[in-house]
């Protein structure tokens, strides 16, 4: 036998009105409810392969399951050298993966930023340096370029763009 499930979304949670599947009651759990209002119905399908979906399942099973994935960004403005890491445990060896990458790279390398179970970016222009944080690395990007203009920066553009999730 094939059912129908119906859930009712309310501010505390689902409720479900009704739900048999091959003849079995059917129980959705705490996560399987926050990843489905995280996602939204279109990303909720697994069919949906898009960057976009893959992504957004990525960030909402990280917080819904409530792990905490973290990522850092440094950068060196003298000469462009840009690090990152991305999928740590702890905020403290996400910064000194970050130092140690951009290192390798740049020679006046800064820690930017760091963030948990989302997406960040660093836009630049000369010695005008923003950052950016969101749910996907597009706005992410468009938070870094927003805020490199409001500082002033004439000519922006994205020096990095990471998420914190592997």
């Amino acid at each position: 036998m094939i059912g129908i499930a119906r859930w009712v979304l309310s501010c505390t949670g689902p409720v479900l009105i009704g739900s048999f599947l091959l003849g079995f009651p059917t129980r959705v759990s705490a996560q399987g409810s926050c990843l489905y209002e995280c996602t939204g119905p279109e990303c909720a399908l697994f069919s949906n392969t898009t960057d976009l979906c893959m992504e957004i399942r990525a960030k909402c099973q990280a917080r819904c399951g409530a792990k905490r994935s973290y990522g850092a960004i440094a950068y060196s403005a003298k000469d462009k050298g840009a690090g990152w890491s991305y999928g740590w445990d702890y905020q403290d060896r996400a910064e000194k993966e970050a130092i140690k990458n951009c290192s390798a790279r740049g020679t006046a390398c800064k820690l930017i930023m760091w963030y948990y179970n989302s997406c960040a970016a660093v836009a630049a222009d000369g010695n005008t340096v923003a950052w950016g944080r969101d749910s996907t690395k597009m706005k992410a990007q468009a938070n870094a370029m927003a805020e490199c203009a409001k500082a002033g920066g004439r000519k922006c553009g994205v020096e990095v763009a990471q998420c914190s999730l592997k």
